[in-house]
């Protein structure tokens, strides 16, 4: 996220009246159409985490990014030029009065908001990444959490967004001494400085880019955060205040056309990019170039710097406070769909008009008071003060103080719409009273007599979350990696020995091959098998589903699925079990993106299958759980069980579908598990005290021991 031109920083410059030759390129004059600019950048970044519309509206930070590396440098250079020095206290003291003041803000608010909604592990993970990005390592920890298989279905972070401060200013920690480096330079003519500088930016930028294709490719899940896969998107507007004074050699016409062309490749880059292509590498540079091209020339008479595109009005504000606004609106978006519905017109409305409004208040109430103060300045309390501050204290004050009349307001009128008494916790206790009786006893009117049907029904009623649930609600962030502590989630050679339960010498074997759904069978299946003299080899691999075409994990080619599934396959021919049971998910995205998935999956599951029995194994395919509510995310201080209960998805019955024409095909045996999840086409998120998922796909230990009886029957049955 870039910082912007403030009032207090544009003192001393003035506007381009309607005759004036046009300088778009010239940093040291305030340009409209960039702030017009800012307003598409932080606009599309909105649309896409609002409405998740169009699908690559997350470019707009990569326009930050080039706008960013233009002022930045542009000022650099100018105090350069003016000083013949550049003062790094200077420089940090004004990015602190920038930016510190609306980060903490964003950052005490959210804390509190989480500490008032979230449940304590929430929370607590919530603090923690809010201290990684107060000391700009948001992009470190979050790269690092998106390497965890784990983490990828956990509950998204209200300050994820973070990473995009922190990527600026660990690039502005080396930047200034680039530009000085190269100033100290002996050179007699002052144009060759500025050529040294151009080709040493150019050599940095080239690099970031290269390195930025590369790790994109190889690791695109680290690439996206990464700052030396950012650096080059800065680099460019970097280079463009550099050749400013070259850059206004163009023909004028063909400047227009070069900036209207730019704010097109902008426009369409969001909606040919997808969250699902591996970026950035060279797909951004479609928005790169194009912001390049509007930072360049957008000042243009006649081009999109007009009063009624860039330079509108509304533009122009958005644009004022866009730094606001994109601190602002994630954490707002987490909060709204962690207590609205997702996908409401309730939670699209409160989430932009709170943002909006927050954003607001923060510019007049935060942004603007501390640039026009004195705080972090030379000389203190003695330093002149600004004469424009006065009024922007007193705007200041009033928004502050109509805001917190606003809430006092909104706080009152919700307190009576919806009183704490409304909802009588010992009612709702009572009912809960009744219904795990009702469970117990097995004699309930209208209740199905299977005890675990049973119980399914009556968590699909209960009113308040169980205080004694297993595991508790606050441990399911981090459950999953300490459930796979002991190594044996991906499974090869290498310990594929240490991976086997039960007697070595045991009556019957079997094998279960998968992803990690197959994985997260396995406590239930080793629970009832083993007792019954049965060993249980697990063969399992992340992301890894029992087809023989190629998917994608992390956005890139899976080879190394492909060479698990050989080995295993291998391996289960030359042991010879009596059992191959067989689970994944349906989720897995296939590498060809223009093949008809389910013919793939249904061919390739085949292929295996077949494969499989050649050992003399008989084979199961048992179907993955029908996907329920991520309790991370859905169990809050506000919510109640009735709220996380869900229905049966079209994923589920789409590949229940496949594996049971699979299995008519074949020979195998397929096993439905929705009669343990759901009933009805209901699927509560917990069953009496017991948490189904830890993360709304992978089932808990716990509950997977719960339907071990169940699980183990149907594996076992011969049809």
């Amino acid at each position: 996220m870039t910082t912007v031109t403030t009032t207090a920083e544009r003192s001393g410059q003035r506007q381009d009246a309607p005759g004036d030759r046009p300088r778009p390129s010239r940093p040291g004059h305030f340009r409209a159409d960039i702030e017009g600019l800012r307003a598409i950048a932080v606009g599309l970044v909105l649309l896409d985490h609002v409405f998740g519309w169009p699908s690559g509206g997350f470019i707009g930070v990569d326009v930050f990014f080039v706008i960013s590396g233009f002022l930045i440098t542009g000022l650099l250079v100018r105090e350069r030029a003016r000083t013949g020095r550049i003062s790094f206290r200077a420089f940090y003291v004004r990015r602190a009065r920038r930016l510190m003041p609306a980060a903490v803000a964003t950052l005490a608010v959210t804390a509190l908001a989480s500490w008032l909604l979230f449940l304590d592990g929430r929370f607590r993970q919530t603090v923690t990444d809010e201290l990684w990005a107060l000391f700009f390592g948001a992009n470190v920890h979050f790269a690092q959490l998106g390497t965890d298989y784990f983490q990828q279905s956990a509950a998204p972070s209200p300050v994820q967004h973070f990473w995009s401060l922190a990527v600026e200013e660990q690039f502005y920690l080396v930047w200034p001494a680039l530009i000085l480096l190269v100033f100290a330079v002996p050179l007699g003519r002052r144009n060759g400085r500025t050529t040294l500088l151009v080709a040493a930016m150019a050599l940095v930028t080239l690099a970031s880019f290269a390195w930025s294709v590369h790790a994109t490719a190889t690791s695109p899940a680290t690439a996206y955060f990464s700052t030396f896969t950012r650096a080059w998107e800065l680099g460019v507007g970097a280079l463009i205040a550099v050749a400013a004074d070259r850059l206004l050699r163009l023909p004028a016409r063909l400047r227009v056309v070069l900036a209207w062309l730019g704010l097109a490749g902008v426009v369409l880059s969001a909606f040919v990019i997808s969250s699902t292509d591996p970026f950035p590498g060279t797909l951004a540079l479609l928005p790169v170039a194009s912001t390049g091209l509007l930072v360049a020339f957008g000042g243009q008479r006649g081009g999109p710097g007009t009063r009624w595109v860039l330079g509108s009005p509304p533009a122009r504000f958005l644009g004022r406070i866009s730094y606001s606004l994109y601190l602002w609106h994630w954490p707002v978006v987490v909060l709204c769909l962690t207590v609205f519905e997702p996908g409401s017109i309730t939670c699209w409305s409160v989430a932009l008009g709170v943002s909006l409004l927050l954003a607001t208040v923060s510019y007049h109430a935060v942004e603007q008071p501390v640039m026009h103060s004195r705080w972090l300045l030379p000389g203190g309390r003695t330093r002149a003060r600004d004469p424009r501050a006065a009024v922007v204290f007193r705007r200041g004050r009033l928004v502050a103080g109509v805001a917190a009349a606003l809430v006092v307001v909104v706080g009152s009128g919700l307190t009576l719409a919806f009183p704490p008494g409304r909802l009588d916790p010992q009612a709702v206790a009572a009912v809960d009273a009744a219904l795990r009786a009702q469970a117990e006893d097995g004699v309930t009117s209208g209740v199905a007599s299977d005890p675990l049907t049973q119980q399914i029904q009556l968590s699909t009623q209960a009113m308040s979350w169980p205080e004694d649930t297993v595991p508790a609600l606050d441990q399911l962030p981090g459950y999953l990696e300490q459930q796979w502590s002991d190594g044996c989630f991906d499974v090869g050679a290498w310990n594929v020995s240490s991976c086997s339960f039960g007697e070595a010498d045991a009556a019957h074997r079997a094998v279960v091959l998968g992803d990690s759904i197959a994985g997260a069978y396995l406590p239930g299946l080793t629970s009832t098998l083993l007792p019954q003299g049965w060993s249980v080899q697990t063969l399992t691999m992340g992301q890894c589903p029992n087809i023989d075409a190629l998917t994608l994990y992390k956005k890139a080619p899976f080879q190394a699925c492909a060479d698990h599934r050989d080995w295993a396959l291998q391996y289960i021919a030359e042991t010879r079990p009596e059992l191959v049971v067989l689970s994944d998910t349906y989720d897995t995205e296939l590498a060809d993106a223009t093949a008809d998935k389910a013919t793939v999956w249904r061919l390739g599951l085949t292929t295996v299958v077949r494969e499989a029995q050649q050992s003399g194994a008989r084979v199961v395919l048992l179907t993955a759980p029908p996907a329920g509510a991520n309790l991370q995310t859905c169990a809050t201080t506000l919510s109640a069980p009735t709220d996380c209960v869900q229905s049966v998805p079209r994923r589920f019955t789409e590949q229940r579908a496949i594996e049971q024409q699979v299995a008519a095909d074949t020979g195998a045996t397929h096993v439905d598990p929705e009669r343990w999840f759901c009933v009805d086409g209901r699927c509560p998120a917990v069953v009496g005290n017991t948490p189904v998922f830890a993360d709304g796909l992978h089932m808990t230990a716990e509950y997977a021991e719960r339907i071990g009886d169940q699980l183990a029957a149907a594996v076992l049955a011969v049809p």
